[in-house]
């Protein structure tokens, strides 16, 4: 008769970890969170200044006007990956991609000052005077890895009318990645830039349960962009800005 074959000691040692690690992965409770986001909704965008550099010109024009034309195409959207903690369900963090759009006033009279082709400038003058068109318009696009807290009303997350609610804010930083679309003195810049500059952003709203794992969501988010786009031959178009956005959304929410 054939003995069965014997392990060794460190392989019966090895195989006791395994079964171990194994029943704890089958009767652990992992109710961890995880959201797929889509948004859509209206940014409005503060007066600011704006720096042009080039060889022999330092400009600047100050409480320059923004439009945003967020309905236009392409319009202005965003999409986001959050993840809610198990041992902490009000704590969370997230990723957060927004296609923000800024257009220039260049047909505007503003108050500049600096230096243009070696000359001195000061005054008021209409800024295509100088800058003939600037645009983000397929994107001041903003990527954020952020922080989140969020509150229960109804003190737990249920089907009831006020357990499908919770009230949530948070802080993030990251970089933008505009398009810039710039003309000046007949030169055309067409491209995307990656890292332009520092984006720092807040948000606060509010999201509701719809079904089992979708819910809807409004949103204020404030966004401050420090953006310094290069130009095609040389110089730099500097601007910082402030985006206001008032956002709407649908996420899918999973346990994971």
């Amino acid at each position: 008769m054939k003995q069965a074959p014997t392990l060794s000691p460190y392989r019966l040692h090895k195989m006791k970890r395994l079964a171990l690690l194994a029943g704890l992965l089958l009767t652990s409770s992992v109710n961890a969170e995880i959201n797929l986001a889509l948004f859509a909704g209206k940014s409005m965008v503060d007066n600011g200044d704006l720096n042009l550099t080039q060889a022999g010109t330092n400009m600047n024009f100050h409480d320059v006007s923004w439009e945003d034309k967020s309905f236009e195409e392409p319009i202005f959207y965003g999409a986001r990956i959050g993840y809610w903690f198990n041992e902490a369900p009000n704590w969370g963090v997230s990723v957060d991609f927004s296609h923000l759009k800024n257009y220039l006033a260049y047909n505007e009279t503003v108050a500049v000052d600096g230096i243009r082709n070696g000359v001195a400038v000061g005054g008021n003058e209409t800024i295509a005077n100088t800058i003939e068109d600037f645009n983000m318009s397929h994107g001041l696009n903003t990527l954020t890895f952020n922080g989140q807290y969020r509150w229960f009303p109804a003190g737990q997350r249920d089907k009831s009318l006020l357990g499908r609610m919770q009230l949530y804010t948070g802080l993030g930083a990251g970089f933008s990645i505009p398009h810039v679309e710039a003309s000046i003195s007949g030169t055309k810049t067409y491209e995307y830039q990656w890292g332009a500059g520092p984006v720092v952003n807040g948000m606060m709203g509010v999201n509701y349960d719809i079904c089992h794992f979708i819910s809807g969501f409004v949103e204020y988010k404030l966004s401050y962009a420090d953006v310094q786009a290069d130009l095609t031959g040389g110089g730099t178009i500097n601007t910082e800005t402030v985006n206001h956005q008032i956002i709407f959304g649908l996420s899918a929410n999973f346990d994971l």
